[in-house]
């Protein structure tokens, strides 16, 4: 499949695109590297001399469905503890307001006690 590349002065791949462009070079990239080059194409290197892209041979084995399947998981986790977290500090309100309250109960049950013993 041909590309057409952006690189730095190091070789790496800067940008790309599929269709011919302005100060881009068009490269070759082989079908089987099409998959890898699309999720780490700034790890790629274009060979000045032999014009040619160099795959890094040291691409991690994740494909965008796995990504995006660790990424769902991750972020539903993330919103159960914000549920739980949320929850925990509305109970925490409850209790304050029915501790407020016991100790207003307690308050007025001393000072009616008080007043009984003065008479």
């Amino acid at each position: 499949m041909f590309i057409y590349i952006t690189y730095d002065t190091d070789g790496f791949i800067t940008a790309y695109h599929n269709t011919e462009a302005d100060g881009f070079t068009k490269v070759f990239i082989l079908d089987s590297w099409i998959t890898q080059f699309a999720q780490h194409s700034d790890k790629f290197r274009y060979d000045t001399d032999k014009k040619v892209v160099l795959n890094p041979g040291n691409l991690p084995d994740l494909s965008l469905d796995e990504l995006n399947t660790k990424y769902s998981s991750v972020l539903e986790t993330s919103q159960q503890a914000v549920n739980s977290a949320t929850t925990l500090a509305q109970q925490q309100t409850v209790s304050a307001t029915s501790i407020n309250q016991l100790q207003k109960s307690i308050t007025e049950l001393a000072l009616s006690q008080s007043t009984k013993e003065t008479v």
